[in-house]
């Protein structure tokens, strides 16, 4: 049976509009998640928002904030005033509010201008990391005790400071200010009662610095299988934890970032509903450059051959058959082609520690890959040749079986080197520490075309047009 997700969207409207004269409308609301509250919060009509904002606490604000994206703040942002948001900021996760305040420009400014000190510092310092950077995901909302307290003395504490604290399920240990361990808090539960901290804890596990980079950090975690990592300096003082939710926002960031490239796009921006004209176009161009130059060779190589076949009735006659299944070879050689990139991209966004002998092994792979493929489309386009051959005449004439020959042959070898330039593209540039998303489908496909119109014209005027 389908699972079914319940909307609590119009219930949450329902009741803000006919209470909204109520004092505490905000206890008929506290039953209620953040986010089905966010959902409602932002179709509410401007006099019921106006009236709504000011009948709740910062607090009550800073929970639904957290829940909406970027567009969604900048479309409610004014009915607030700099002074309010720098309180309702202060009271929301360290990390979000910093990439709320990344993204909102002058307005963010203003912001931090009017947050508290301490909290304004340490807005600045996470504003510094570049967003590629853990540091700008630091998350000081955690729990650390100091490594003599017992069992029960732990305890204690993450019972008194757990209500104020995010993330609890794991409790880190400190000795003298260094991070030497910690324990998850299902086994601080278990744990007998006059046991030390010593006996009980994890003392080797992973840990990241604030400049190392967040797809790194994601790895880790995903491999580890960690809840949250701690972030360190270099003095082994824990500063913060980047946790299982922030790892989701770094995938999803990462492919969708990793897909704009593959498409060709030089630059990635999520906000496709607010970004400029201009930005759009600067984003496409230089790749649109790139592949304009690649196609005008493609067509200079078809010119030159439709030029050699032409000086000849024979020539003109090849000309023709050849291109017939021109569109088929060329779109064959391309998809498998992409194909390869995409595997190849794939593999080596999951493995960074990748050495030479695993990249032969895989261009290796994929031209093995490549052999079986054009074999079995080779085979598949001869027949498809002949077929249509003998539904047109009744009957196969010797220029017919060389005709399926040299077209599955030209595609085979196509698609053996297509799909081993799939391989061997995004490989070369991960050896030269270049993104390999970077060797997006349209460059490979327009490359492709390069080499099957070579190929395929070559041994076309080479073995057919002497026997015309």
């Amino acid at each position: 049976m389908e699972a079914k997700i319940v909307d609590y969207k119009i219930e949450i409207l329902s009741i803000i509009e006919n209470n909204i004269d109520y004092p505490n409308i905000i206890d008929l609301l506290n039953e209620y998640h953040p986010y089905d509250i966010s959902r409602a919060f932002i179709e509410l009509e401007d006099d019921i928002l106006l009236q709504l904002i000011k009948s709740v606490s910062e607090e009550f604000l800073a929970d639904i904030f957290e829940y909406l994206n970027i567009n969604e703040l900048k479309d409610i942002i004014d009915f607030f005033t700099s002074q309010q948001l720098a309180m309702i900021f202060g009271a929301m996760d360290l990390d979000l509010a910093v990439d709320f305040i990344r993204d909102l420009g002058k307005k963010g400014i203003e912001i931090i201008n009017h947050t508290e000190v301490s909290r304004r510092k340490k807005m600045l310092e996470m504003l510094s990391y570049d967003p590629d950077e853990i540091g700008s995901y630091l998350n000081e909302s955690f729990l650390l005790i100091d490594v003599t307290l017992s069992i029960k003395q732990a305890m204690k504490y993450v019972t008194e400071f757990a209500h104020d604290t995010d993330y609890i399920s794991i409790v880190y240990i400190a000795d003298k200010d260094e991070l030497v361990g910690y324990i998850k808090l299902k086994d601080l539960i278990s744990a007998r009662a006059n046991d030390s901290l010593e006996e009980v804890m994890e003392t080797r596990f992973p840990k990241v610095y604030l400049d190392d980079d967040v797809e790194y950090v994601a790895k880790i975690m995903q491999e580890t299988r960690e809840s949250s990592i701690p972030i360190i300096d270099e003095d082994n003082h824990l500063l913060g934890v980047v946790t299982h939710d922030d790892l989701l926002d770094i995938i999803a960031e990462a492919e969708e970032e990793d897909y704009t490239r593959f498409a060709g796009l030089s630059d990635y921006d999520p906000d496709l509903d607010t970004i400029s004209v201009i930005k759009s176009v600067k984003s496409r161009l230089p790749w649109l450059s790139i592949l304009l130059i690649l196609s005008m060779v493609t067509s200079m190589i078809l010119s030159f051959f439709d030029a050699r076949l032409s000086t000849s009735g024979s020539g003109i006659i090849l000309a023709a058959r050849m291109a017939v299944f021109l569109p088929l070879i060329l779109d064959m050689a391309g998809n498998t082609g992409t194909q390869s990139l995409a595997v190849t991209i794939r593999y080596l966004s999951k493995n960074e520690d990748t050495n030479n002998d695993i990249l032969r092994r895989m261009i290796f792979r994929e031209f093995k890959t490549g052999i079986i493929q054009g074999l079995i489309i080779g085979i598949i386009v001869f027949g498809m040749i002949l077929f249509t051959a003998y539904t047109q005449n009744q009957s196969l004439e010797q220029m017919d079986y060389l005709y399926g020959l040299v077209t599955s042959g030209a595609i085979f070898i196509a698609l053996l080197i297509s799909t081993s330039l799939g391989g061997i593209i995004p490989m070369l540039m991960y050896r030269l520490k270049i993104d390999p998303a970077v060797a997006s489908g349209p460059f490979i496909t327009t490359v492709s075309d390069i080499i099957t119109l070579s190929i395929y014209y070559t041994i076309g005027m080479s073995i057919l047009l002497p026997m015309l």
